[in-house]
């Protein structure tokens, strides 16, 4: 009699078990709108569709939303707190400290900032005060392979391991080595390519006659371990050692987008066909809660009296964003509205994500103000 009993206890603990862990794989996550809204009185030459833009935190912890200011070949420094413009840098194109008109940054410190310029394969180091303390140069690696330009941006930006700054070279389908990273070693100033890893090749996307095609729209983030990938044609993700000779591949589908169509790539395309093209955007990581985002544009139409070209610029007209564990399963999608958000402009911080409301087809559309609308992280 004991026996059965214990035998009868043995599967109820079992059945129980099975039952948690069914639980668990069916617990699913959304992006649920909270307060607060952060709402930044712009600078009148700074334009709401001009990224670059990332965060920056000082020794004091003041937090800040920083911005490329094109026009002006300047960083404006806006504070979360006050949401005010509250200081800018502005390097010197030519000269002694002279980096040219720059295209993307990375703030370490604000005595080591990183600069990255679209005209040559070449990344300036200032401080604060515009004074250029070195340059690196990464046209040529040290194995002699040629590498394009890189931009340092909130879907590229430069990643710093050690002494090894990692960036994302431009495709070349020309050359017969198109690593997608790469990194320079700013004490020795070696410049090392990952030839394990080379640009992907999309089917439909073949066009000789051009240097790159849909190759170059693809993201990167680092979660401290490892470098993840995401390319807009391509539903996997590619998840990387920071040596890249371990690649792991994960399927992050999105539900509202059967298959990726893959763009024109022979110069014929229009922006409204682009806008409303099914594809994948940007995935970032998100430390505090130790997730990752992905950005899906499932297929769409536009009316007529839209212009594609703008929504190219401000996010499109509707997007989801995939939320993925730390394991890369798919935990969660979140679909957002027509008209009311830029994809283009989100960042994380402690209490939540913040996404950009400024569509240019939002009734409350502003171009003196940039605000931003916090999503918390909840289970269904």
């Amino acid at each position: 009699m004991k026996t059965n009993i214990f035998i009868s206890q043995i599967i109820v603990i079992v059945f129980l078990s099975l039952i948690s862990c069914n639980n668990n794989k069916e617990v699913s996550y959304k992006l649920r709108i909270s307060n607060p809204i952060i709402k930044l009185s712009l600078d009148k030459t700074t334009k709401i569709s001009t990224p670059p833009s990332c965060l920056y935190k000082d020794t004091n912890g003041t937090e800040y939303i920083t911005f490329q200011n094109s026009i002006n070949n300047e960083i404006e420094f806006y504070n979360i707190s006050s949401q005010k413009l509250e200081f800018k840098i502005k390097p010197e194109v030519e000269g002694q400290n002279g980096v040219g008109f720059f295209s993307g940054y990375y703030i370490q410190n604000l005595d080591s900032i990183f600069i990255t310029n679209g005209d040559n394969e070449e990344i300036s180091l200032i401080d604060r005060n515009v004074i250029v303390k070195n340059k690196f140069d990464y046209h040529e690696t040290k194995d002699k392979h040629p590498l394009k330009e890189f931009y340092s941006t909130p879907a590229t930006p430069i990643s710093i391991l050690g002494d090894d700054l990692y960036i994302v070279p431009s495709c070349n389908r020309w050359a017969k080595v198109n690593p997608v990273a790469a990194y320079i070693n700013i004490k020795t100033d070696k410049v090392c390519d990952f030839s394990s890893f080379q640009y992907p090749k999309f089917p439909g996307a073949n066009n000789k006659m051009k240097r790159a095609g849909v190759e170059d729209h693809m993201s990167r983030c680092f979660d401290g371990k490892r470098f993840i990938y995401s390319f807009h044609f391509d539903e996997d993700i590619y998840v990387c050692s920071p040596n890249h000779n371990n690649i792991k591949r994960y399927k992050i589908k999105s539900k509202y987008i059967n298959k990726v169509k893959i763009l024109n790539d022979y110069g014929n395309l229009t922006p409204e066909e682009a806008c409303c093209n099914p594809n994948y955007g940007n995935m970032i990581y998100d430390k505090y809660r130790n997730v990752y985002y992905r950005i899906a544009y499932p297929a769409t139409s536009i009316e007529k009296d839209k212009k594609g070209i703008e929504l190219l610029m401000y996010g499109r007209k509707f997007f989801s964003i995939i939320i993925v564990d730390s394991n890369f399963n798919v935990i969660g999608e979140t679909m957002f509205p027509d008209y009311t958000y830029n994809s283009n402009f989100m960042f994380v911080r402690k209490d939540g994500l913040y996404i950009s409301d400024n569509n240019c087809y939002n009734p409350h559309y502003s171009d003196d103000v940039l605000s931003f609308v916090r999503f918390e992280l909840i289970k269904k």
